[in-house]
């Protein structure tokens, strides 16, 4: 019978994980068009200085984009620590937990596409019930 408290732990980490998806695949969306119109102009061997021009804009939008990555990280990472673990949660369930994230969030993160690939390293603390170390990394084509 699994435990309670990590059920709920469970429920919780999913439902931050579904948001920071969410924020994701918004990003993807922008940036799929953009990076396509960046690959052309940068295949362009004589550009033209309009060319020149809407390829600094375009590299503009995809560091703007790379900055919501950013922070639709820092927000998953936030809502992780937020939530620790009940430390009474049973030792053996709390044990699988880190694996269990990775997978959740391979399971439920963005559809992998050609420009964006995630995965994560995760570490919990069982006495304390907090997230040591949760690297979502998430590498975008830039």
């Amino acid at each position: 019978m699994a435990d309670v408290e990590v059920e709920n732990y469970k429920k919780s980490v999913t439902h931050a994980v579904e948001r920071w998806n969410k924020k994701l695949v918004d990003i993807n969306k922008e940036l799929a068009p953009i990076q396509e119109q960046i690959d052309k102009l940068e295949a362009n061997n004589h550009p033209s200085d309009d060319d020149k021009k809407k390829l600094k804009d375009l590299q503009k939008q995809r560091g703007d984009l790379r900055q919501r990555v950013d922070a639709a990280n820092l927000s998953l990472k936030a809502d992780l620590i937020l939530r620790p673990l009940n430390p009474n949660a049973d030792k053996k369930e709390a044990a699988k937990l880190p694996d269990w994230m990775e997978k959740l969030i391979k399971d439920k993160g963005v559809a992998i596409s050609k420009y964006i690939v995630i995965s994560a390293d995760v570490g919990i603390d069982f006495k304390t019930g907090k997230i040591t170390k949760f690297v979502p990394l998430v590498n975008v084509k830039w």
